[in-house]
């Protein structure tokens, strides 16, 4: 019977861990599975609804973050907006190298070199180097 009691325990500590994990980035993973299901707008929306709490991040989801919402801005023709959170996760790599998985940049390359399509002048991609400011 105190074993029983015991395991629940442990299973109910175990999901508020897993809660909590979730929780804190998930609107992140959220907004990415929107942008992947073509779910764009939703996906632009529910990540600027979250900006505030971006510095709070690490860098690795604040590039993630500023991938999928450039990349979404993107898609929905709102090229300043992409060009900004673009330009913000490429400033994000170049100082935190490894920040962004190698597919998720893979994908904000293939959406820069779309957005630059869109442009007038190319905007200029930021140097390694750059100093990132969040937007």
């Amino acid at each position: 019977m105190r074993i029983l009691g015991w395991r629940r325990g442990c299973f109910v500590v175990g999901l508020a861990g897993c809660l909590l994990l979730t929780s804190c980035g998930g609107y992140v993973a959220r907004g990415r599975h929107l942008y992947a299901e073509g779910r764009y707008i939703e996906s632009a929306e529910l990540l600027a609804r979250h900006e505030r709490e971006l510095a709070d991040e690490p860098p690795r989801r604040q590039a993630e973050y500023a991938t999928y919402r450039g990349l979404s801005n993107l898609v929905i023709g709102n090229y300043p907006e992409a060009q900004r959170w673009m330009t913000y996760a490429y400033e994000i790599v170049g100082r935190y190298p490894g920040a962004l998985r190698p597919d998720f940049r893979m994908e904000l390359d293939q959406g820069w070199y779309e957005l630059t399509s869109h442009l007038g002048p190319k905007p200029v991609k930021p140097r390694p180097d750059a100093q990132a400011v969040v937007p």
